[in-house]
C-alpha cells in the first residue's frame, strides 16, 4: 500500500512539473534588455532664458518591448519637461529621469583637456623629480668640495701634496657644478612653460564646461517597437539659454535704401553643444498663458453727490477704492498680466514637482480677481469723471501675450560656452526718406536720420542697432518694436557740415483788462559749411496749456509749417513746430537760412507762469 502511494505521488508531481514545463513554453518571452544611446540633437527652439530641445533616437533590433537609455542629457536640463513622442514604428509606453555618478566627465572635450592636463602634470612632477635629484648632486659636491680642501691642507703640512690629483678634481668639481647649474636652469625654463600650458588648458577648461560634470543624466524610455526598427523623439528644456535681438543698418553714400541686419546675440550654456540644428528662436514662454481672463460682471449703484463720502463706507456698489489716473491703471493691468504670465511660466518649468503635489486653479482664478478689480476701477472712473475726454496717445509699449518666431533657414551650431554668439535672422533692404533733422533747443547738431518701411515679412523686436555709411561706422541707437509694413525712424549720425542755433530776439509785455499778455520773438538759424545743399527738418516747440489757464497763440511764422500728414495728425497739436527746409551750400555767415516766429501768451496777471513736470 505505502508503494502505491509513492507511485501515485510521484505520477502526480510528474503531470504537474509537465504542465509547468508545457506552461512555461507556451508563455512568450518579453526581453527588458536597455539599449543605451545619446540619440542626434535635431532641432532647437530658444527662448528667452530656456530652450527645448528635440533628440532623434534611432531604434534597432527585433520588434517587442524595449528599454532605452538615452544617455547623455544636458547639466542644465528640466527633468519635469522630459517626453517622448512616437515616430516611425514606436509606441512610447513611459519615460522616466535618472542621474549615476562616473568617475571622469562626460563630454568628450573636456576628457580630451583633462587628458592633456594629466599628461602635462606628470611631465610637470617629473621635472621637479629631476630638480630635486640635481639639488642633491650640489649638496653632494659641496660635501666633496669641503673633503678635498680638508685633505689638500694636510697634505700640504706633510710636504707630499699631489698637485696633479688636486688639480684634476678641482677641474671635475667645476665641471659637475656647471652642468649641474644649466640643467637645474633648463628645468625652471621647463617647468615654467608646463606652467603656462597648464593654466591655459585650465583655464579653457572652465570656459568649456563651466563646472565639473561628473554626473550622468539618462532618460529610460520603455517602447513598444512595432517592427525591426523605428525611431522616436526626445524631447526636454533646458535653462542657460537665451538670446536677444541685435541689428546692423548699413546705407550707401547715395542714401537710397537701408540694409538692416536682423541678428540675434545667443548665448547657451546647457552643457550640451548644438551640432548641425534646425533652430528656431521665439519670445515666447514655454509655458504661455493660453486662456483669456475671466471677465465678471460690473455692479454699479447711486450715491448721494456733492459730497467727499468714503468709498470705503459706500453699501451700494462697486466704487474705486484708490485715488488714482487713468494711465496708472491701466499700466497696473498690464503688470497683473505680466505677473499672471511669469506665474504660469515659472509654474510649468518645476511640472516634475507638481506631479507630487496637489495643483487648483486658485492662483490663476486669483490673478483673473485682481484683473477684474483694476478693470472695474478703470470703467468706474470713465463713468464718474468729469470733464475733457484725453484720448490715448500711444498704444502700451509691451503688447500683452503677444509672441514673435523665427524660423533660421538654415541649420545651425552652436557649441556650449560662457561668451554670446551671433546668428543672423535675415538680411532685407528697404527703401527708406533721409533727411536731416535739427533740433536748436535741444542741441546744436544736427543729425541724418531716415524715416524706413519694414517691407520684410520679419517683426523686427526692439534692441540695439549700429548704423553704418559706405561701410564706416557712424553711431549707435535702439530700435524700437517695428511690425511688418509699419514705418521707423533711425539715425545715422551728426552731420558735422550743419550747425544750428535757436534765439530769443525779442520780448514785448503788456497788460489788457485783468490779463497779462507778452509777446516773444524766436529766430533759428542753420548753417551749411558743405558743398551740396542740405534738407533739414528744423524743430521747435511753444507752450502747451492743458488747462486753457494760458491762452497760447502762435503768430504767423515767415515761412510756413509742415503739411506733412504725420506731423499735422500728432505733433502740431501738442504745440511741437516743424519746417521742411531746403539749406543752400556754403550758406554761413551773413548767408545762413534764418527764420522767424512769434507767440503770445496770455493769462491772469495775478498769476506766473509755472512750469509742469514732462509726462513719460
Amino acid at each position: 500500500m505505502k508503494s502505491m502511494h509513492r507511485l501515485q505521488q510521484f505520477v502526480t508531481t510528474s503531470s504537474f512539473s509537465t504542465a509547468m514545463v508545457m506552461l512555461l513554453l507556451v508563455v512568450p518571452k518579453i526581453s527588458l534588455a536597455a539599449d543605451e544611446t545619446t540619440g542626434k540633437i535635431d532641432a532647437v527652439t530658444v527662448y528667452r532664458g530656456q530652450a527645448l530641445v528635440t533628440r532623434l533616437i534611432e531604434i534597432s533590433g527585433p520588434a517587442g518591448l524595449r528599454e532605452i537609455v538615452v544617455t547623455g542629457l544636458p547639466e542644465q536640463i528640466i527633468p519635469g519637461s522630459i517626453y517622448a513622442e512616437s515616430a516611425n514604428g514606436v509606441q512610447v509606453r513611459s519615460v522616466r529621469y535618472r542621474q549615476r555618478p562616473v568617475s571622469e566627465d562626460i563630454r568628450e572635450e573636456v576628457r580630451q583637456l583633462d587628458d592633456q592636463l594629466a599628461e602635462l602634470n606628470d611631465k610637470s612632477n617629473a621635472i621637479t623629480r629631476q630638480k630635486a635629484l640635481t639639488k642633491g648632486k650640489m649638496e653632494y659636491l659641496s660635501r666633496l668640495e669641503e673633503f678635498t680642501a680638508t685633505t689638500a691642507n694636510l697634505e700640504l703640512g706633510r710636504g707630499v701634496l699631489d698637485a696633479e690629483t688636486l688639480k684634476t678634481l678641482t677641474l671635475f668639481q667645476f665641471e659637475q657644478r656647471q652642468q649641474l647649474l644649466e640643467t637645474d636652469m633648463q628645468h625652471d625654463r621647463d617647468l615654467l612653460e608646463l606652467t603656462e600650458k597648464i593654466d591655459l588648458l585650465q583655464r579653457q577648461r572652465n570656459l568649456l564646461s563651466g563646472r565639473s560634470a561628473r554626473t550622468v543624466r539618462e532618460a529610460i524610455v520603455f517602447v513598444n517597437l512595432e517592427a525591426a526598427s523605428g525611431e522616436l523623439r526626445l524631447r526636454y528644456l533646458v535653462n542657460a539659454a537665451s538670446w536677444a535681438p541685435s541689428y546692423n543698418l548699413r546705407t550707401s553714400d547715395q542714401r537710397t535704401d537701408v540694409l538692416v541686419e536682423y541678428n540675434a546675440l545667443i548665448q547657451q550654456m546647457s552643457g550640451e553643444d548644438w551640432t548641425d540644428v534646425a533652430m528656431t528662436l521665439s519670445t515666447a514662454s514655454p509655458s504661455l498663458v493660453a486662456r483669456a481672463p475671466v471677465m465678471e460682471p460690473l455692479a454699479i449703484s447711486l450715491k448721494r453727490g456733492g459730497g467727499n463720502q468714503d468709498p470705503s463706507t459706500d453699501q451700494g456698489g462697486a466704487l474705486p477704492r484708490q485715488t488714482q489716473n487713468k494711465q496708472e491703471y491701466i499700466d497696473q493691468r498690464l503688470s497683473l498680466n505680466l505677473q499672471k504670465s511669469q506665474f504660469e511660466a515659472e509654474r510649468g518649468s518645476n511640472a516634475y514637482l507638481t506631479q507630487t503635489e496637489e495643483v487648483t486653479g486658485d492662483s490663476i482664478a486669483n490673478f483673473d480677481s485682481l484683473l477684474n478689480r483694476v478693470a472695474c476701477d478703470l470703467q468706474l472712473l470713465d463713468l464718474t469723471e468729469t470733464g475733457r475726454i484725453v484720448a490715448r496717445t500711444a498704444m502700451p509699449t509691451i503688447p500683452e501675450g503677444v509672441s514673435v518666431t523665427y524660423q533660421l533657414s538654415d541649420r545651425t551650431t552652436l557649441p556650449s560656452r560662457a561668451d554670446q554668439q551671433l546668428i543672423q535672422i535675415a538680411a532685407v533692404n528697404m527703401a527708406g526718406e533721409f533727411y536731416r533733422s535739427a533740433n536748436p533747443v535741444l542741441t546744436d547738431f544736427v543729425y541724418e536720420e531716415a524715416t524706413v518701411t519694414n517691407s520684410g515679412k520679419t517683426v523686427l523686436l526692439s534692441g540695439p542697432y549700429l548704423s553704418y555709411v559706405a561701410g564706416q561706422f557712424v553711431g549707435q541707437g535702439e530700435l524700437p518694436t517695428v511690425a511688418a509694413g509699419e514705418n521707423f525712424t533711425i539715425g545715422f549720425g551728426i552731420d558735422s557740415s550743419l550747425r544750428a542755433s535757436r534765439e530769443l530776439i525779442d520780448r514785448n509785455e503788456s497788460v489788457q483788462g485783468g490779463n497779462r499778455v507778452v509777446t516773444f520773438t524766436y529766430q533759428l538759424a542753420v548753417e551749411n559749411f558743405g558743398s551740396e545743399p542740405a534738407s533739414i527738418r528744423l524743430f521747435d516747440r511753444i507752450p502747451n496749456s492743458k488747462e486753457g489757464a494760458v491762452k497760447v497763440t502762435l503768430g504767423s511764422p515767415a515761412q510756413p509749417l509742415s503739411t506733412d500728414s504725420n506731423y499735422v495728425a500728432n505733433q502740431r497739436k501738442n504745440g511741437l513746430l516743424r519746417w521742411d527746409v531746403d539749406v543752400p551750400a556754403q550758406a554761413t555767415g551773413t548767408e545762413r537760412l534764418n527764420i522767424d516766429y512769434q507767440f503770445t501768451l496770455e493769462h491772469d496777471r495775478q498769476f506766473e507762469i509755472a512750469g509742469i513736470p514732462v509726462s513719460r
